[in-house]
């Protein structure tokens, strides 16, 4: 079990030590306990929950949060610590994200003056298209977009980070990625949840990946160290090199040469021509606070939809009060806004979504007036679906400082350790990310997510997104609240849940990320609801929803500004802490 006193041990070796002298596969990482476990446990609490003055980050690994520290106390800033925690969670979370990923971030910078949204997501390659995903009857060739070398879309992880970090941060790019390359070289202990994940893949994994993940023709082990030297000398070469490494460099010329046998699926141009989309953040209203974050193809206009969809219900007299109440208008705002999600969702350089008709009060009030109907009428519904497997994978983290500069990112190689398959001579894991689109209609993905022709595949186009990375504000335009998500199709209603508990019902930001959630996402017309919810909905009270008790697997990562003390909060149904000073 984690221990207090290894975390502190870290901290002060990061302060006081060069890099090179970190033992950081000493560090040893906790089984996610559950809610019931956590609930009035003071030691529990301060594992997950971090107060300081200066700076915190919350990520989804202790050596991440870690890394991130380093920067900052190494002279760097919000953006620095964002990208050299990124570089580390992408090796010590290879089941979660990777470099050969991508990811949105939102970032709020000199005290509210700079606000930017980057895309550095996954884009479909030039070889890209529908055609190959379905059989001669139009329906989805099993796996392919899930498994293999055609699971994947072409890289944008790596230009990503080191666009931000070159533009917006004070370190050199070597500095920052320190961390990243004495992990990756020394190793660092498997933990629980990596040892499951690597076993349940273990057969599905190409020769070079087994080879890096496995001991004596098996799977790495529970305690066992990870060593990743192709992938240290990856990142050797980028800190040399820079951005022009994946673009032209060895790294870019061994993922081209490996996919020359697979019809070139992902090509050299595909590499060099990356372009990292950069534009103004959206901007929502909700909690009595401005709201900035990702424009599609994220989610999370829709998120926002959902969020002005609630606060209009609340003021709605007519639908029922107390318990069953809430619930009625979360799940319905909900429901609405992963309909829009699934009809309208996609890459807006290939199809119109109107942002701003989503967003308006008259389209808001339209929908709040169907819902009143239906609910005070009785005419409800049904169409029970089933529950789609899911993946939980992806991760997030949130940087803030005290003066409210801060960044929100959500990175992913979409399913669980991607393709399943690294790039021989590199050590990087190849993305599953082709399966985000939707391969034909009706059919859903991996997430139980349906799409339409707005998300199709496309030659250059990016998948739609769950992740919506947001950053809520305070007056002045500073920074109040960093948060977002990992979970695939929960990670909307995780930041519902968590915001909605924070800033409506005044619960302490750990309180709001660890208090049960409810989850709808139109289809299946379900309500997945956390064991630990005490409501059991009667079905004298509620015989409208088909509800399924289940364990929302989905993680919050957030940082809040209150009045002089900056408070962070990693996620206790996780692995990682927050840390700052």
């Amino acid at each position: 079990m984690f221990k207090i006193q290894a975390l502190v041990s870290v901290l002060f070796i990061v302060q006081c030590q060069p890099i090179q002298n970190i033992r950081f596969r000493t560090l040893q990482v906790p089984e996610a306990p559950s809610l019931l476990q956590i609930e009035g446990a003071a030691e529990k609490r301060e594992r997950f929950e971090f107060t300081g003055k200066e700076f915190v980050i919350a990520t989804d690994h202790p050596l991440a949060s870690s890394a991130g520290l380093y920067a900052w106390k190494a002279g760097g800033n919000v953006v620095d610590a964002f990208v050299a925690a990124s570089f580390v969670v992408s090796i010590v979370r290879p089941h979660s994200t990777g470099l050969l990923g991508g990811g949105f971030a939102v970032i709020n910078l000199d005290q509210g003056k700079t606000k930017r949204a980057f895309d550095f997501r996954e884009r479909a390659p030039i070889a890209g298209r529908k055609e190959a995903y379905v059989d001669n009857e139009g329906k989805p060739i099993p796996g392919k977009t899930v498994n293999g070398p055609f699971s994947a879309a072409t890289p944008g992880m790596i230009p990503g980070l080191l666009l931000l970090q070159k533009r917006y941060g004070r370190l050199p790019l070597a500095k920052v990625l320190e961390p990243s390359i004495q992990i990756a070289k020394s190793g660092f202990a498997i933990y629980g949840d990596l040892a499951r994940v690597i076993k349940s893949n273990w057969e599905l994994m190409n020769p070079e990946m087994k080879e890096i993940f496995g001991k004596e023709g098996r799977p790495l082990l529970e305690g066992e160290p990870l060593v990743q030297i192709d992938l240290s000398t990856v990142l050797e070469r980028l800190a040399l090199l820079e951005e022009m490494e994946i673009r032209e460099g060895q790294t870019a010329e061994k993922i081209a040469k490996f996919y020359v046998p697979y019809q070139e699926h992902i090509r050299l141009q595909d590499l060099k021509n990356y372009k990292v989309n950069e534009s103004e953040p959206i901007v929502g209203y909700a909690f009595g606070k401005k709201i900035i974050t990702m424009p599609p193809p994220s989610s999370a206009v829709h998120l926002l939809t959902i969020f002005q969809l609630l606060a209009e219900l609340q003021n709605r007299k007519s639908l029922p009060t107390g318990e069953v109440g809430e619930i009625i208008r979360l799940t319905e705002s909900m429901r609405v806004g992963y309909r829009d999600r699934a009809e309208l969702g996609g890459d807006p350089k290939f199809t119109k979504i109107d942002v701003q008709s989503l967003l308006s009060q008259v389209y808001i009030k339209t929908e709040a007036n169907a819902i009143e109907r239906k609910i005070v009428s009785g005419a409800w519904t049904s169409t029970i679906g089933d529950l789609k497997t899911e993946s939980y994978n992806t991760t997030h983290i949130s940087v803030m400082d005290k003066d409210g500069n801060a960044v929100s990112s959500t990175q992913s190689i979409n399913g669980s350790l991607g393709a399943k398959i690294v790039v021989p001579g590199t050590g990087l894991i190849l993305n599953n990310t082709m399966d985000d689109f939707a391969v034909a209609p009706g059919f859903p993905n991996i997430y139980g997510l349906l799409g339409s022709n707005a998300n199709a595949i496309e030659p250059g186009k990016t998948p739609l997104s769950s992740m919506s990375p947001m950053i809520l504000l305070d007056d002045s335009g500073k920074s109040e609240i960093a948060i977002g998500a990992p979970g695939g199709s929960q990670i909307p209603t995780t930041i519902l849940n968590t915001l909605y508990q924070y800033k409506t019902k005044g619960l302490s930001l750990y309180e709001s990320a660890s208090h049960p959630r409810y989850h709808h996402q139109y289809q299946p017309d379900i309500l997945f609801v956390e064991p630990e919810a005490k409501v059991r909905f009667p079905l004298t009270e509620l015989p409208f929803y088909q509800v399924q008790y289940v364990r929302h697997r989905a993680k919050v990562f957030a940082v809040a500004r209150e009045k002089d003390e900056l408070i962070g909060v990693s996620d206790p149904r996780g692995e990682g802490v927050p840390l700052g000073f």
